[in-house]
């Protein structure tokens, strides 16, 4: 007789649904609001890096 475990690792049923829900949930999400979100933070990297580039100027 081979050893096997009486319940698999894995959990077919739960894990899929736990997909759907998340997919669900994120196609839920207007693509306008991801876009103001992406866009702000782009804004402030970039606000960032002028700064760092600016105090790196400074030094020389």
């Amino acid at each position: 007789m081979a050893n096997r475990p009486k319940s698999p690792a894995k959990n077919p049923t739960g894990d899929f649904g736990q997909f759907t829900n998340f997919m669900r949930r994120l196609v839920a999400v207007p693509h306008s609001e991801i876009k103001a979100k992406l866009d702000a933070e782009k804004r402030v990297k970039t606000r960032k890096r002028k700064a760092a580039s600016r105090a790196s100027h400074a030094k020389d």
